[in-house]
């Protein structure tokens, strides 16, 4: 895939406002319990639902749910967690970092203290396939070897892997062929309990649910695309086939997943600098964003001193709430390209401008090893009879 030429041709949807793609909000009542607020993602089948303390933003999505014990108790206000939504005249490069960042499929648009709407992934999909992309194959921005399930496997096991992985697409294996794919949202209504207990029950969640096998439980409406196809036949077979994955195959076996995440990552920021560099997910509110954005230059322009064969180089920047409230950690992925292999880096923490610091490290000390070493091989094939 050449980064420039896609950059390039994709401006026109980076550059695009939010309230040119706008859909509508779910919103909810911070005093609601976690069962409505499942009732409500159900009826809606919504990802996301937000609401507005004062003057901020608040959000729950599926994943936040799982972990949840007692449904009919908990209180929503529990597990709300602070974002910081987008402007009706924000681009929409804007709205894939933060979608990016914060792990969300919907983001939300604010005017004059009211959620007026949200930017789904969906909606910036769908503008990209109105932009050929016929010349980037998706083996360059798959997600290689997904984790699976077996179909005997337990609702339990997938549920853990949801949340301990932080993934949400699971392919369910049955026999040698994948049968289905498990999202949280298929998980989402066996976190209520069923009307037809006993009024003494109906406080509590059974595990028994969880219990049970994978079975056929999922979406067997599941595109396959080979991994040599172009991205334009991916994500026309998605739209088709109203899903927010793709099942990457090469030679009938399971090779990668492509999601939405993924295709969002094509809309990356540009960082001005000798090697190209794009960065994703970094919102721009952060207080010390353009300090990372200054490592990263540095990491790479250290970089090429000792290892020069680097093409260019990309910055995945998460977030991860391990509980509810404010208490959240950084996941950042490296990609560094090279003419011979792509070399990944993953690194978490607590402190942004700190975890750059360690993947600064980490890439100088690997790379300049390597470095020496693909010299050290160079230097014995040379035929010493020619030099004396």
């Amino acid at each position: 895939m050449n980064a420039k030429v896609t950059y390039d041709h994709l401006k026109v949807v980076r550059e695009k406002r939010t309230d040119q793609v706008l859909s509508k909000a779910t919103t909810i009542d911070p005093s609601f319990t976690i069962s409505k607020v499942i009732s409500i993602m159900n009826e809606n089948d919504v990802y996301d639902v937000f609401c507005m303390k004062g003057n901020s933003v608040f959000t729950i999505n599926v994943k936040d749910l799982l972990a949840v014990r007692d449904t009919q108790k908990m209180k929503a206000d529990s597990l709300l967690r602070r974002i910081q939504p987008l402007s009706k005249n924000s681009m929409l490069e804007e709205a894939a970092s933060m979608l990016t960042h914060y792990r969300m499929r919907s983001a939300p648009v604010v005017d004059k203290n009211q959620i007026i709407g949200v930017v789904k992934a969906k909606n910036i999909v769908e503008l990209l396939a109105q932009y050929s992309l016929n010349w980037i194959t998706v083996n360059t921005i798959l997600t290689p070897n997904p984790i699976t399930v077996d179909s005997k496997d337990t609702l339990s096991k997938a549920r853990k892997i949801i949340m301990s992985n932080r993934i949400d697409h699971i392919p369910v294996i049955n026999g040698n062929k994948v049968s289905s794919i498990l999202t949280s949202m298929h998980l989402l209504p066996l976190l209520t309990p069923s009307e037809r207990k006993g009024s003494d029950e109906r406080g509590r969640n059974s595990p028994k649910r969880f219990d049970s096998q994978v079975g056929n439980i999922g979406s067997t409406r599941v595109p396959q695309c080979n991994t040599n196809d172009s991205l334009d036949t991916v994500i026309k077979s998605m739209l088709k086939a109203n899903t927010s994955c793709c099942l990457l195959t090469l030679w009938r076996n399971l090779h990668g997943i492509i999601t939405y995440g993924d295709l969002l990552n094509l809309l990356e920021k540009k960082i001005s600098s000798e090697v190209p560099l794009y960065i994703m997910g970094l919102p721009e509110d952060l207080s010390n964003a353009e300090i990372v954005k200054t490592k990263f230059q540095k990491i790479i322009k250290n970089l090429t001193k000792v290892y020069p064969e680097v093409e260019e180089a990309r910055a995945s920047i998460r977030i991860i709430h391990k509980t509810a409230g404010e208490n959240k950690n950084f996941e950042v992925a490296l990609r560094i390209l090279t003419p011979y292999e792509t070399h990944s880096y993953t690194e978490m923490g607590r402190d942004l401008s700190k975890i750059f610091d360690t993947l600064g490290q980490r890439v100088i000390r690997t790379l300049s090893q390597r470095s020496k070493k693909r010299w050290k091989m160079s230097i014995r094939k040379i035929d010493k009879s020619k030099i004396f």
